[in-house]
């Protein structure tokens, strides 16, 4: 799928009905601080070794875009689709879809809209850092954002934050986004990898299993 990859380089910037945000996120790795697939490596070790390959020329194509002053979500635009298009055999090259969300503004559920499997989205979204529950800066959901739930994490896991600072415990929660359901323990941590309170399956990625 390195094919796609090459595509990206080739792309006019001349696209403008996109559904991108107008300032990209920074790349995750900077390009100053040594080789960009070893700090890949080391930030997302839950990739698989093929993932951390395009994650990390993503980078390189991030940084080098971001150097002249281009819109990394339209150069990517195009690759996007692509692989929305192709979703099922698209393989590690998913990583573009989930990169350009995370780091390049394109918006998730746009891409969900035209073929991405929003279950294996959100995953490589959570992988790489990012919040699967939350939409970007660009859609109806965000305009929303501090009077909704909203995913947080630390180096323990992840949990949903009321706006007003409590968190739920307990009970089912489901991605206004995605629709999928996610079980928040005792702690307020999501569970994965294990069977609910009530006897449902959720797995690696805190998705239940149905």
């Amino acid at each position: 799928m390195k094919k796609i990859f090459k595509k990206i380089i080739a792309l006019a910037a001349a696209l403008t009905m996109v559904p991108v945000i107008t300032v990209s996120a920074a790349p995750p790795v900077s390009g100053e601080t040594g080789y960009v697939l070893g700090e890949i490596r080391d930030r997302f070790p839950n990739l698989t070794e093929d993932e951390k390959y395009m994650a990390a020329e993503m980078v390189e194509f991030h940084l080098s875009v971001e150097g002249a002053g281009d819109d990394f979500g339209k150069e990517v635009l195009l690759a996007v689709e692509e692989v929305c298009a192709d979703w099922q055999n698209a393989d590690y090259a998913k990583v573009i879809v989930a990169y350009s969300v995370v780091f390049g503004g394109i918006s998730r559920d746009w891409c969900v809209s035209i073929g991405a499997d929003a279950a294996e989205l959100d995953a490589l979204i959570i992988k790489l850092g990012g919040n699967p529950g939350v939409s970007n800066a660009n859609t109806p959901a965000a305009s929303q954002a501090g009077t909704a739930p909203a995913w947080k994490q630390d180096g323990k896991g992840w949990w949903i934050e009321n706006p007003d600072g409590s968190y739920l415990t307990n009970q089912w929660y489901q991605s206004p986004e995605s629709g999928l359901w996610y079980y928040m323990g005792s702690d307020g941590y999501m569970l994965t990898n294990t069977t609910t309170p009530d006897g449902y399956v959720v797995n690696a990625d805190g998705v239940w299993v149905q």
